[in-house]
């Protein structure tokens, strides 16, 4: 499900469903404001705001907490971007289409390793991981798929889909590519694993690196 449009829409933009108290129901001026914000992009921070603004503690643990989002309960701030809503770009539903580069461009292969390598390399400095997980490497017999997210600038950002052995897990990321002097940045904080991955990471579930374990 993950590697369709609609699962990775629905990974970026999860559904969210408000119940509002009560007390607050018979509120027009509230109601009418939250089905207008129903629309508009929000984020974790949006609803961490609206808590604190339905709660209003009289002796908060922290008296002045650091708020980066908006309450949906009032008119919320724009623009409403990615950039200015701190949504990392991987999980960026605003950006444009993609274009499949060809099989054989010269791209997917050296990214993925790159990608890899920083897999790996998180695995080893983790006390959770590094004993516990195999290093990965790249399977070049899977299919490897490289998608430009396309514009004007030279420098081009691409969605690398690849997979790795043991275990053939199925991992995607973002990188730029500078066609002058082929060099390859990594964009993503972290890869996506789109395949199940619990059977082959039970010895490491409890990590946020559980994603990238083959247990040894």
């Amino acid at each position: 499900m993950r590697e369709t449009l609609v699962g990775e829409i629905e990974d970026n933009n999860p559904f969210l469903f408000l119940s509002i108290p009560k007390s607050l129901r018979k509120n027009l001026l509230f109601m009418d404001q939250l089905k207008i914000n129903s629309n508009e992009l929000i984020t974790h921070y949006d609803i961490y705001a609206t808590l604190n603004d339905l709660v209003q503690p009289k002796k908060p643990r922290i008296s002045n907490p650091l708020l980066l989002g908006s309450s949906l309960l009032h008119p919320l701030p724009k623009p409403r971007t990615c950039d200015s809503l701190k949504i990392p770009f991987e999980y960026c539903i605003c950006r444009a289409k993609k274009t499949f580069l060809p099989k054989n461009n010269t791209i997917g292969i050296p990214a993925a390793k790159l990608m890899i390598e920083k897999i790996n390399s998180d695995i080893s400095s983790s006390s959770e991981t590094s004993k516990l997980c195999s290093k990965l490497s790249l399977n070049e017999t899977a299919e490897i798929i490289a998608e430009d997210y396309g514009g004007e600038q030279i420098i081009r950002i691409c969605k690398i889909t690849f997979s790795t052995i043991p275990g053939n897990a199925k991992f995607w990321g973002v990188i730029s590519f500078n066609p002058t002097n082929k060099k390859i940045d990594i964009i993503s904080s972290k890869f996506l694993r789109l395949n199940s991955y619990g059977e082959q990471a039970k010895c490491a579930l409890k990590s946020d690196l559980a994603s990238y374990c083959f247990c040894v």
